[in-house]
């Protein structure tokens, strides 16, 4: 009987040794890191800006806070009201800041204090113009009912979709074609994509001021803007 379990035993030992042979070799190929190639792809597409936002406003200084403040409030209402007789819509004039500040005065000669007070006061708002063709005669309008204070303009793209869309087929066939020279040059086969992950910008640009021009608004030029995308994607090879 101890020769049956003995024997039982071995046998038993024996079919555990040989089921661990036959499974390393699997579990070392599931353990193999995946062979891939990753690459970053650029695409880019340009279009005409049809949005602009105006930044302006008013300021004013005056021993009193209060009266610093109602006469900035009542400059800023002028403002609008002259920016929206343009056709611009309420909705489109939106306050973007409104400041109070001290201001000591200084002899000039020594630097002291010279214990003068005024307050000066700011209120800002952002202007968003739909027709960029009308941008010059806003800002010649706000300035003559009394803005004083313009921190600058920028362009837009409403709707910016149609361009990410083209540029990001740019960056995909950008991708697929530097994926593929690296495999030639290794020797591979470039498989399927597996990942992919996507950064896109542009789409508005931030201009400076320009001079008045003569009788027809401030000059002003939108330009082109561009929407860019970037697609990192990594491949299998064969």
């Amino acid at each position: 009987m101890n020769r049956n379990v003995t024997r039982t035993g071995s046998l038993a030992l024996l079919l555990i040794i040989v089921a661990l042979v036959t499974t390393l070799p699997a579990a070392a190929q599931d353990d193999a890191p995946a062979r891939t190639i990753t690459v970053s792809g650029y695409g880019q597409e340009s279009g005409t800006p049809d949005v602009a936002y105006l930044y302006l406003g008013v300021d004013s200084t005056n021993e009193n806070p209060t009266e610093a403040f109602n006469q900035v409030n009542t400059m800023i209402e002028a403002v609008n009201a002259a920016v929206m007789a343009l056709g611009i819509a309420g909705d489109d004039i939106q306050t973007s800041s409104i400041n109070l500040w001290v201001q000591d005065s200084f002899d000039p000669a020594t630097g002291s204090p010279t214990g003068g007070r005024t307050y000066r006061a700011q209120n800002m708002v952002t202007v968003t113009v739909r027709d960029v063709n009308a941008v010059g005669d806003v800002i010649t309008a706000a300035i003559a009912a009394g803005a004083n204070s313009i921190n600058g303009l920028s362009f837009g793209i409403a709707d910016p979709t149609a361009l990410a869309q083209a540029a990001r087929l740019n960056a995909i066939a950008d991708a697929r074609a530097r994926a593929e020279q690296i495999a030639a040059a290794l020797g591979v086969t470039l498989d399927e994509p597996i990942s992919a992950d996507e950064s896109i910008s542009g789409g508005a640009v931030s201009q400076p001021m320009y001079a008045m021009g003569m009788g027809g608004g401030a000059a002003v030029s939108e330009g082109q803007l561009a929407v860019s995308v970037q697609l990192t994607i990594t491949y299998a090879i064969q």
